[in-house]
């Protein structure tokens, strides 16, 4: 699946802007960024659900930029619930292999294997009214799965299960994926579920791409102060830089540190963000545009 120079637009506000992505067949990628910053909105653009105003989407290299959502074997985990109110669970679930007409002992076995493998046996004869919030989610993951779509979005997967049960399905969930080998979108903005899940994570920022990478990298070697925000924890602070014989000073209110990013030449005299990670590693940060130096 590729998406190249892709924008939406809701009215006058540009809720993504020119975001280019290729994901590998089978490849799980996690979308992080603060509340606002598009990540919705680029699974719902693959969906079909939000149109794409400018730019091409791409899967199996057939454009379906303007393909109709029904028309695209994506399926989609909400973020809030819609269930079908009128069904059991078992029914929900079984809901896509009916509409495709797959036989009943068919719809029977694909039903009992993805209740199993998301541990909601138990509850597949009750009411969508009758559920927790999280036992909902776990529902709606189970009904996206069951036909093995070519493309899962998931938005917040995790976000309404209890600590215990959100903790299991971190491992829980790409060891689905994997055995499917679909290919997989999720939002999140749990830097922990971030590291986890992904193979490779985008750091969305007010509808741009900030940083694409493999987690750990994106952890390390952050290229702005969201993405290390995002990634981790990380305490923030002004330094004032200088420069004597023995090369460049971070003056902050524990004393002076030396630091050997030559980069920070033009920004002596001034000052510079620094982050410190749990670890002790420091990141430098310009504090105009908030991008890593060195």
């Amino acid at each position: 699946m590729s998406l190249s120079g892709v924008t939406v637009r809701h009215g006058d506000i540009v809720a993504l802007s020119s975001v280019d992505l290729d994901v590998a067949d089978g490849e799980c990628v996690g979308i992080i960024g603060m509340s606002g910053a598009g990540k919705t909105t680029l699974l719902r653009a693959v969906a079909g659900l939000d149109p794409i105003t400018r730019g091409v989407l791409t899967m199996d290299g057939v454009d379906m930029t303007r393909v109709d959502a029904g028309h695209r074997d994506v399926a989609m985990v909400f973020q809030y619930p819609n269930l079908l109110p009128n069904r059991s669970v078992r029914r929900n679930v079984a809901f896509p292999l009916e509409v495709r007409r797959q036989t009943a002992v068919e719809i029977r076995d694909r039903v009992r294997a993805e209740a199993r493998a998301l541990h909601i046996e138990a509850l597949l004869e009750r009411a969508p009214d009758q559920l927790a919030a999280g036992e909902t989610q776990l529902v709606q993951i189970a009904r996206a799965m069951v036909r093995v779509p070519s493309v899962l979005l998931l938005d917040e997967p995790l976000a309404r299960l209890d600590a215990r049960t959100r903790e299991h399905m971190r491992s829980e969930l790409p060891m689905l994926q994997r055995g499917y080998h679909v290919t997989t979108l999720f939002t999140t903005n749990d830097p922990t579920e971030a590291m986890a899940m992904s193979d490779r994570l985008v750091v969305l920022e007010e509808g741009h791409v900030e940083q694409v990478g493999v987690p750990i990298d994106v952890y390390r070697e952050p290229v702005t102060v969201t993405a290390a925000q995002l990634t981790g924890t990380i305490d923030l602070d002004l330094v004032r830089v200088s420069a004597d014989a023995q090369g460049y000073w971070l003056h902050g209110r524990d004393g002076p540190d030396r630091a050997w990013h030559t980069s920070l030449r033009e920004y002596v005299g001034a000052e510079v963000e620094r982050g410190v990670r749990p670890d002790g590693s420091q990141l430098l940060f310009d504090p105009m545009t908030r991008r890593r130096i060195g």
